[in-house]
């Protein structure tokens, strides 16, 4: 399964460094004080919900299904060796957002507080963990192209759904009022916890799906 793993990365390795090579460009305008940390924490996140999609082009096109079927490792782990990719791909995120935040901060380039830092970065982990936990299924059932247009299509909805309920509340000014305490570093320092736990529940449920949906898959 290890094998598994090492292969989805040197699949991304190109991507990976463009990916790396963007950071470090939106981290030095970040030191310029152009923008706001969080929205470089924040961007790391959606480009790692976004890799899984290429690697199952990347095995559509190449038809790794059906040679990896051959090998002696089964459809399950074959599943799980692609979940624990991202839950690694997330973790090398946190782990450079961490850096980066840090550096900022020493170099006094930290717009909002540690606290509020954390709490967006935490927000943004979340929900490119349930775009990963809704999408992953998506794959293995249709296919890249299919599930893209499906899942763009369910994420459509959602987003028609929350403006339909704020709208009427008076949309972002609403939020606005609610006039949220600023989170207190020992706070800040619980959210990541509760959302890592979180989100690994949530992909833990997607993990079972996918393994249903690659398991009565005909190849």
């Amino acid at each position: 399964m290890t094998g598994l793993i090492l292969k989805d990365f040197l699949i991304l390795r190109k991507t990976l460094r463009s990916y790396l090579l963007m950071l470090a460009i939106y981290v030095a305008v970040a030191f310029l004080g152009y923008w706001s940390a969080s929205f470089v924490g924040g961007f790391m996140m959606v480009m790692v919900s976004m890799l899984p999609m290429n690697v199952f082009a990347y095995d559509k096109q190449a038809k790794w299904d059906v040679y990896g079927l051959s090998l002696p490792v089964g459809r399950t782990k074959t599943v799980a060796a692609r979940y624990l990719a991202v839950l690694i791909m997330f973790a090398a995120s946190a782990v450079l957002t961490t850096v980066v935040s840090v550096a900022l901060n020493i170099a006094g380039r930290m717009e909002e507080s540690l606290g509020e830092y954390l709490l967006a970065c935490t927000v943004c982990a979340v929900l490119a963990m349930l775009v990963n936990a809704m999408l992953l299924p998506f794959l293995y059932k249709f296919g890249p192209e299919r599930a893209r247009m499906m899942f763009f299509g369910v994420m459509g909805v959602i987003v028609l759904l929350i403006v339909a309920f704020l709208l009427p509340l008076g949309g972002l000014e609403w939020i606005k009022s609610l006039e949220i305490a600023e989170p207190t570093f020992a706070q800040a320092a619980v959210i990541p916890a509760i959302a890592a736990l979180a989100g690994a529940a949530l992909l833990a449920l997607s993990f079972l799906l996918s393994r249903h949906f690659y398991g009565t898959k005909d190849l």
